[in-house]
């Protein structure tokens, strides 16, 4: 268990087989960039999907659920970051870690950019 900002949560390290849904954890450079991602996440995803908005130590990132895909080996836990070279930039560069069911950084990329 860990304490962020006086909440308590369960530290995981990968999620069980037979969970639906995969989690996204993005890295946004702003809050108003992470609160536009929300906003077409929920205009394309079931409205049931959660969603949710963090700041820790000054860093925004948004933790969402995502339906697993049928082609992924099983429900995985994704981080996500573009980065600018500054923020009126157009291109990005897109890194990506994906931890697979044994809690194992998996050599590939799902999301792609």
């Amino acid at each position: 268990m860990a304490a962020i900002r006086g909440c308590v949560v369960d530290e995981i390290d990968h999620l069980h087989h037979e969970v639906s849904h995969s989690l996204i954890l993005r890295y946004h450079w702003s809050r108003s960039l992470a609160s536009s991602y929300l906003e077409g996440v929920e205009d394309v995803m079931d409205p049931c999907n959660s969603s949710e908005l963090f700041e820790v130590d000054d860093a925004i990132f948004t933790l969402t659920e995502r339906p697993t895909r049928v082609d992924w080996p099983a429900p995985m836990i994704i981080y996500v970051a573009e980065i600018y070279d500054t923020q009126s930039e157009i291109c990005a560069e897109h890194f990506e870690v994906i931890v697979g069911p044994d809690g194992r950084p998996e050599p590939r990329e799902l999301l792609g950019a």
